[in-house]
């Protein structure tokens, strides 16, 4: 009988004990799972919050190699890239007026290195080339002034009108008359350097060659510049100003 006794009350204690440990086992996958799904929906906002591109500053070997390889096709699709970073903007019918502004972050720079130098230009090059550079934001405007602008019959780069006319030809400094502004949430980032290219004329046998423009480069360390919406300002003498915006996030 108590045989019988021991017998029963063991039996009913490993029931028991096998049940709490299933209970233990469960309760701690449970608790596993539910660990799990947190860090996925942690994962999940991160992913939501984040750009879903950025543009790449330093970027590693691949990125340099794809940069190449798009430039070096110089086909529609390099031309649909690089589309991205150009805007083309108008102003007044008697004041200068700029005609584009574009962006380059340092893979559209190699892009664009690459597609302007196809002949024996090799992705070592390339590598060279953006380390000599290094990562750097350029902003290029292009300040042209309106056909209907006179010339002087000599030479246009002068800011004596010809007689008759009240139109003020533009000097070849015109540009330093104007103003660029580089901004993100409001808050103006200063050009490490700033040059200019004269846009010219071709001379033909009635006429000398005679300012049509100018080629402004805006260079930025790209430390400064985060993948959010860019927006560049140009304010003419007249305190016109013409903008444009790019969204680095969607830019690479």
């Amino acid at each position: 009988m108590v045989m019988r006794i021991g017998i029963a009350l063991g039996i009913a204690m490993g029931t028991a004990i096998g049940a709490a440990t299933r209970n233990v086992r469960a309760d701690f996958l449970s608790v596993r799972a539910m660990t799990m799904r947190a860090a996925s929906l942690v994962v999940a906002i991160c992913l939501f919050l984040s750009p879903a591109c950025a543009y790449e500053s330093p970027f590693d070997a691949t990125a340099l190699h794809d940069a190449w390889q798009l430039g070096q096709r110089n086909d529609q699709e390099t031309g649909n890239f690089l589309a991205q970073y150009l805007k083309k903007i108008s102003g007044g019918e008697n004041d200068p007026y700029t005609a584009e502004v574009e962006i380059l972050t340092p893979y559209a720079q190699v892009v664009d290195r690459s597609r302007q130098k196809t002949t024996s230009y090799t992705e070592e090059q390339a590598a060279l080339d953006y380390r000599q550079h290094g990562n750097t934001i350029l902003i290029n405007i292009v300040i042209m002034l309106p056909a209907a602008y006179p010339t002087t019959g000599k030479d246009s780069r002068t800011t004596n009108p010809p007689a008759g006319n009240s139109r003020v030809v533009r000097p070849e400094n015109f540009w330093q008359h104007f103003q660029f502004n580089f901004t993100q949430h409001g808050k103006v980032i200063p050009a490490r350097s700033i040059r200019k290219i004269s846009i010219d004329s071709s001379a033909t046998k009635g006429a000398p060659a005679a300012l049509d423009g100018a080629n402004v480069w805006l260079e930025f360390d790209a430390e400064d510049v985060a993948s959010e919406e860019t927006i560049v300002e140009v304010v003419t003498p007249e305190a016109k100003t013409i903008s444009a915006t790019f969204d680095l996030k969607k830019l690479r």
